[in-house]
């Protein structure tokens, strides 16, 4: 029941329904949410600009008559009755005023307390104080002192007007200045405008936006001059804000409000869950920043409400909705179960079970009609089909067979190998069908041997028919004695006699003579051979005729080639170069040279077979489209084998690195490998087998196979594992190189050092093992000659160990870390603890000395990158000094911490804490 068509049909669409609904309320939420978020927006935008526009206006009109003031005293003489009777008429004119004073320079009076009558409004009245008393002593106010310090208009910073107007107040002071009888500048007075922070406080009222939202206005110091909370008044914003708050984003809104910008930034709400909008920006007239924090889950309550209600009629109508559908769904598939029944027992055999009876003309009475017709068909053609079957076994018997014989016209049965004197062979055929065209043959007599190479057109049994001719006529027609020029015009004649069909043969046919190492051939048609000479691989240049079979009395060209000791030939059939993969790509020559040169240090047979699987590696899904024959021949000498070569097996687990680098650098340094190419080797096999241990999932009683050889110019690292398939060239994770410290990710290096340290790199999967093969070609240098890298890179001499020593500079407040030896799998662990006990002192400055760091790796650089990710969200920094140039080079490679400071020397280090010590002395 739970798999028929019914009750699926009826799962199905109640899912859909479900599905259409749930996506609908989704994206109609979201809608709604978008639009009231863009109107809150702006409502606050126009909230926060009437109010500023209001609060500048009012505050605008207060400096204007202040200004207003000191320009009149500048210019006129008063008595001291007159300016008090002035300031008095000013303060009871304008109710923007809370109160205000003119206070004389007491260098310009006779008393010694000065001058300086204060008039403000207290409960609609207007008082007087006298502010030239020695208990307020005006000369030593803020608003005096800053005024005259600043010698420009200046708002003074919100304080509590003890002996004044004793209420909490900001004031706005105009310094007021004259020319002495010699036209030099003196201050006459500061005339002040006081303001209530109450009368603030009103104004921001409005800005309030939800239960829990909250208006701020704060001074050009941080200091809060209006909010809903009174316990905040007077305090630094970075006091009184909640733990849940950003206070690093407090500190970038409130320095763009000082400069001007208007922001906006989404955090953690204090009071209530969820997310709240901070908008800031500033008044023109002050400077001072006001600005607003709202609750997005309060304003988007109503519409969680009325989602909630339509969910829940949306509920109520997909139950109802599911059962209509199951009602209508099991009446329409009825006759279909009955149907399904039915065909059940005729698939089991029973072909007169009888159908079920249908009404009507639909679909459902067609699809029983088709059946009835199929009962009757299927009878006709079970017996039918047993008939083929037993002729297709036939057929395959035959055909298989034919392959075996076929085969067994070839030497060796279609995969041969020998050795002549000095020489070499391996060939091998692969047909595309159960038979094929390919051929090869090979024969010695004396000092000469006789090879051939063939394509016979098209592909199977035809193919195979016309092969068989030929290769039973090399052995009579061509051999080590006979020029293969006139061998092949006689081969042409014999497979054109009785050729109705029109059948032809491409040949490569030649014979070497082993004591002088000539090969003489001709070449019908073929595929041009290709030479691997001194690590480089070409295509022959040949003269060739016609393909076999065509015509009668045709002629072919003589070739001669002279092959030196280290030589490998590679004759082969187009199947090979033009195997295509699912890409719609050509394998092509230039790909197969890439592999002769790279299969240069293995015997033919070993190279013959990995070529084979290259081929097979390209093709991928695609099935062969061709016969497929390959064979090398290879003249004994030492351009061409692999010159030295050792293995060594290690068990995986704890300490692996230690037994692996160690035995490398001995083998690098046997091997006579330059130094600085040995240091990036024993870098890779590093990274290659600590993934290898982490992620191949090796069983107990495992081991890692470690090869290391030299052939002419290049170095040869193979490491083969039995875990499971893993190809780390094209899988592993590969981290971002070049980001900063902030994001830059933690792991994911060791591809890219693989990569960057080494010019070829191939992966296999091979017999259940992991086969990663990386090449190095070694730069050009006299023979025996060692170059060292410059920075003087030390002979390890087998020791992979890390010794740190800590010296701190308490007078600088710098801790330096020196580093002796080596950073890698094994010794990093150590070391992040020794540089996290340095980092939680807290230092502003840790330096890593790297000057005796002989060799570092990717689990050296991850906890370093680490430890800078450390240092940077504390507000510290980490740098690096004397870094040799190997370990430059690692740096680079990955583009590790490019926000990280780097010191070049000590000369360099010293110079930069003698600039630190100098600007802190000038602060």
């Amino acid at each position: 029941m739970r798999s028929s068509i019914t009750t699926r049909l009826i799962i199905l669409l109640t899912v859909c329904l479900a599905a259409i609904f749930g996506g609908g309320m989704l994206l109609d939420y979201q809608l709604s949410r978008d639009e009231i978020l863009e109107r809150l927006r702006i409502q606050s935008e126009e909230t926060i600009h009437s109010a500023v526009t209001d609060m500048e206006n009012w505050l605008g009109g207060v400096e204007d008559a202040t200004r207003f003031l000191a320009r009149i005293l500048e210019q006129r003489e008063y008595t001291r009755s007159g300016l008090k009777q002035m300031l008095k008429e000013i303060v009871e004119s304008n109710d923007d005023i809370f109160g205000a004073t003119i206070a004389l320079n007491t260098e310009q009076v006779s008393d010694p307390l000065g001058f300086a009558p204060y008039y403000y409004h207290r409960e609609g009245i207007l008082s007087y104080a006298n502010l030239a008393e020695e208990q307020y002593d005006y000369r030593s106010r803020a608003w005096f002192t800053e005024t005259v310090a600043a010698g420009r208009p200046t708002w003074v910073e919100p304080y509590f007007d003890e002996g004044g107007g004793e209420v909490l107040m900001t004031t706005f002071a105009v310094p007021v200045f004259r020319l002495d009888e010699e036209d030099r500048r003196f201050l006459y007075a500061v005339v002040t405008a006081d303001v209530q922070l109450a009368e603030l406080h009103n104004y921001l009222r409005r800005l309030r936006l939800g239960e829990s939202g909250n208006a701020y206005l704060l001074s050009r110091t941080g200091i809060i001059l209006s909010s809903k909370e009174p316990t905040a008044i007077l305090q630094h914003y970075s006091k009184v804000i909640s733990d849940k708050l950003d206070l690093a984003t407090w500190g970038e809104m409130f320095r763009s409000a000082l400069d001007g910008q208007t922001l906006t930034r989404q955090l953690q709400c204090p009071e209530v869950q969820g997310n709240c909008v901070m908008r800031l920006s500033a008044l023109d007239a002050t400077g001072w920043p006001v600005g607003i924090i709202y609750s997005e889950g309060e304003m988007l309550a109503p519409l969680r409400r009325f989602q909630l209600k339509t969910l829940t009629l949306g509920c109520a109508t997909l139950v109802l909705m599911a059962l209509a559908i199951s009602l209508v769904t099991r009446r329409l598939t009825r006759p279909l179960a009955a149907l399904a029944e039915a065909s059940h027992e005729i698939a089991r055999g029973r072909l007169d079970t009888p159908l079920p009876a249908v009404r009507g003309e639909d679909e459902v009475a067609r699809l029983v009609g088709a059946f009835d017709t199929m009962q009757g068909d299927l009878k006709h053609y079970i017996a039918d089909l047993e008939a083929a079957t037993a002729s297709r076994n036939r057929l395959e018997g035959e055909l298989s067979a034919a392959r075996e014989i076929q085969m067994s016209l070839l030497p060796h049965g279609g995969e041969a190998s020998g050795r002549f004197r000095d020489c070499e062979l391996w060939a091998r055929v692969r047909p595309a069908r159960t038979v094929g065209g390919d051929l090869y043959f090979y024969l010695l007599s004396g000092e000469r041997l006789c090879i051939a190479v063939g394509d016979v057109s098209d592909k199977g049994v035809p193919a195979a028919l016309f092969m068989a001719k030929a290769i039973s006529l090399i052995p009579q027609l061509a051999g080590p004695d006979r020029d293969p020029a006139s061998a092949m015009a006689q081969l042409n004649d014999a497979l054109e006699q009785g050729n109705d069909n029109c059948m032809f043969v491409t040949l490569f046919l030649g014979v070497l003579d082993l004591a002088s190492h000539q090969l003489r051939f001709a070449s019908a048609g073929h595929t041009p051979p290709s030479l691997l000479r001194h690590g480089i691989a070409r295509s022959l240049p040949q003269k060739d005729g016609p393909a076999l079979g065509l015509a009668p009395g045709l002629e072919y060209p003589d070739n001669t080639l002279e092959l030196q000791s280290g030589d490998r030939l590679a004759i082969f059939t187009d199947g090979i170069d033009e195997a295509f993969n699912g890409r719609a790509e050509m394998f092509g020559v230039d790909r197969f040279h890439a592999e002769l040169r790279d299969a240069a240090g293995q015997p033919p047979a070993a190279a013959g077979e990995e070529l084979f699987q290259v081929l097979d590696t390209f093709a991928g899904e695609v099935p062969q489209s061709d016969d497929i024959t390959l064979m090398l021949l290879q003249l004994s000498g030492n351009s061409g084998a692999q010159e030295q070569h050792a293995v060594a097996e290690f068990t995986p687990g704890a300490g692996l690195v230690g037994p692996v680098t160690q035995w490398l650098q001995a083998t690098l340094r046997q091997l006579a490998v330059p130094t600085e190419t040995g240091m990036e080797l024993v870098l890779v096999a590093e990274e290659i087998v600590t993934n290898i241990d982490k992620y191949a999932g090796l069983p107990v009683d495992a081991t890692i196979e470690i090869s290391v050889g030299t052939s002419g110019d290049r170095v040869e690292l193979v490491v083969v594992d039995g875990g499971k398939p893993f190809n780390p060239l094209d899988e592993a994770r590969r981290s971002d190189l070049g980001a900063g410290i902030d994001s830059a990710g933690i792991g994911g290096l060791g591809v890219h050092l693989i990569a960057q340290l080494t010019d070829r790199q191939r992966y296999e999967r091979r017999e259940g093992c992991n086969v990663l093969r990386v090449v190095k070609i070694l730069a050009a240098v006299a023979p025996g000659e060692r170059r060292a890298i410059s920075g003087n890179i030390r002979e390890a001499e087998g020791n992979m160990d890390l010794l740190t020593t800590v010296v701190v500079d308490e007078e600088n407040s710098v801790a330096r870390v020196n580093l002796d030896g080596a950073l890698n799998t094994d010794t990093a662990p150590a070391f992040e603890q020794r540089l996290q006990q340095v980092i939680d002192k807290g230092y502003p400055l840790t330096v890593l000395d790297m000057k005796q760091l002989d060799y570092i790796s990717s689990a050296g650089l991850r906890v370093i990158f680490k430890a800078a990710k450390q240092c940077k969200a504390a507000g510290h920094r980490l740098a690096a000094a004397n870094r040799k140039p190997h370990i430059d080079k690692v740096f680079e490679i990955l583009k590790a911490l490019p926000d990280m400071t780097v010191f070049a020397n000590d000369q360099e280090l010293d110079a930069y804490l003698e600039t630190m010590q100098s600007r802190v002395r000038d602060e």
